[in-house]
């Protein structure tokens, strides 16, 4: 099973608690070393583990390490 990493803030994190879905556009890595550089340059401090579904499509750039998803996704625990 594929894992893709997905960076937020605690303010997001909290929302996706609250609505028990991200919203489209759900942008996550497939890396975490990617995950965690772009942590870092942006300041968002949570990184998300998310199960990779076929809904995922390259995001154009990022080195192919980026994806995206039109769908809203499911959290189930954080």
């Amino acid at each position: 099973m594929k894992q893709l990493y997905h960076v937020c803030s605690a303010k997001k994190l909290a929302k996706y608690k609250h609505t028990g879905f991200i919203k489209p556009p759900v942008r996550a890595w497939r890396t975490i070393e990617k995950a965690e550089k772009f942590s870092k340059q942006t300041g968002r401090h949570v990184i998300i583990r998310l199960k990779y579904n076929p809904s995922f499509k390259p995001l154009f750039g990022h080195e192919g390490l980026a994806v995206v998803s039109a769908n809203p996704y499911e959290v189930y625990a954080v």
